[in-house]
């Protein structure tokens, strides 16, 4: 995914609008989970020579909670607000592939193409929730025998009530 600058660049301060869907395949390595839909909605205009790009990211991933550990889907958005800064042409040798790495990683454009491949990679990666619930009240598994707590009641010999990490210290006597 591109965006032509000069087109841009001519119209000077007017936001011009573009809209691009795709699969989360294209941009996220093999198995990182099904191949769900996404779409970038964005707002480009320039300004001397910076672009100012804004909009909004969306997605669906599929992602495991963290207390069952059950695949759900979850619905992911973020805003976007970034300033490229537009530098000399490159050099004839640069892929598109470099390019985009470039512009994600330094926002620095070079060229006549605004590339948005890794950026978008990185959009996935920062929009994800660092510990994924597939609901607010998820019990979790038991961590003495790893019965799904949601579905039905432990039945295992756990002390009620104390942590099995914290166990141990039940053998501790202080010197008197």
């Amino acid at each position: 995914m591109r965006i032509y600058l000069p087109e841009v660049r001519e119209r000077a301060g007017e936001a011009l609008q573009y809209r691009f869907q795709g699969k989360s395949s294209d941009y996220l390595e093999e198995g990182a989970g099904d191949d769900h839909d996404f779409l970038l909605v964005l707002s480009v205009r320039s300004s001397d020579d910076e672009i100012i790009v804004s909009g909004k990211f969306e997605a669906e991933l599929e992602v495991s909670c963290s207390r069952c550990l059950k695949p759900f889907k979850q619905q992911v958005a973020s805003e976007i607000g970034e300033i490229f800064t537009v530098s000399p042409s490159p050099d004839k040798k640069s892929s598109p592939e470099e390019l985009a790495l470039e512009t994600a990683n330094q926002l620095i454009v070079r060229g006549d193409y605004l590339y948005l491949g890794e950026y978008i990679r990185q959009l996935f990666i920062i929009s994800q929730v660092l510990n994924p619930l597939c609901k607010p009240d998820c019990r979790g598994l038991c961590p003495g025998c790893g019965t799904d707590l949601n579905e039905s009641a432990c039945s295992c010999e756990n002390e009620q009530g104390i942590d099995l990490r914290m166990l141990k210290l039940k053998e501790f006597k202080p010197d008197k």
